[in-house]
C-alpha cells in the first residue's frame, strides 16, 4: 500500500512529529509555533487532515505517526519522479 500524499507543509509538520513522538497535542502546537511559525488553529487543522488521511493518529491528545519517515520519503520521491519524467 502506498503512503498517503503528504504536502510540503504537512511534511515539515511530520518531521517535527517523528522527532518528538508520541507527543501531547499541546506540546506539538508549541513546537509548530516555535519552529514553523504556525498558529494553534493551523496546527490543529493539519492534525485533523493528516488523521483523516491515515498519516497520523490523535488519541486522547497524544499524537503519533501511522507511517514512517522512510515511507513518506519514498512516496514523495515516487511522486516527484512521476511528475518529472511523466511516467516513463
Amino acid at each position: 500500500m502506498d503512503a498517503p500524499k503528504i504536502f510540503e507543509s504537512e511534511y515539515r509538520f511530520c518531521l517535527l512529529l517523528w522527532e518528538h513522538e508520541p507527543v501531547n497535542s499541546t506540546r506539538l502546537v508549541a513546537l509548530c509555533r516555535e519552529q514553523l511559525g504556525w498558529s494553534k488553529a493551523t496546527t490543529y487543522t493539519v492534525i485533523r487532515r493528516l488523521s483523516e488521511r491515515g498519516v497520523i493518529r490523535n488519541e486522547n491528545t497524544i499524537v503519533s505517526s501511522l507511517i514512517s519517515k522512510e515511507e513518506a520519503q519514498r512516496s514523495r520521491l515516487e511522486e516527484m519522479m512521476e511528475d518529472t519524467f511523466e511516467g516513463s
